[in-house]
């Protein structure tokens, strides 16, 4: 498939989609749809990417470079798999949670007992 256009390149101005086709039996829809808005992620997810892949998915290395701990870049970790939809299961409470560990407002005990509770 080629890549979707976002402007016109004669005149620069906005698509929209006039018929979807399903890819399997071929039904089309015809009609004037808007085209998905794309959000860009955050500045700092957008960072830790590409660290973790800089570092191959060293956890240790990425903590090195990011200068940070390990509760931080696992809670980047989830955050990271939320905006890409990888992870239903990550709540917001969990997040809360690690970045209260990593602050050093509650210690290891305190976020195991909330991550139970969560």
């Amino acid at each position: 498939m080629n890549k979707l256009l976002e402007k016109c390149p004669v005149c620069e101005g906005g698509f929209f989609i006039k018929k979807i086709e399903c890819e399997k039996c071929h039904t089309q829809i015809k009609g004037e749809f808007s085209l998905p808005v794309v959000q860009p992620y955050d500045e700092e997810i957008m960072n830790f990417i590409k660290v973790f892949i800089f570092t191959e998915g060293s956890i240790r290395q990425t903590e090195k470079i990011l200068n940070c701990s390990y509760p931080k870049v696992k809670n980047l970790l989830k955050k990271t798999k939320a905006a890409l939809g990888l992870d239903t299961t990550v709540q917001e409470e969990e997040i809360d949670i690690l970045d209260l560990l990593d602050k050093g407002e509650i210690d290891v005990d305190e976020a195991l007992e909330k991550m139970k509770k969560a």
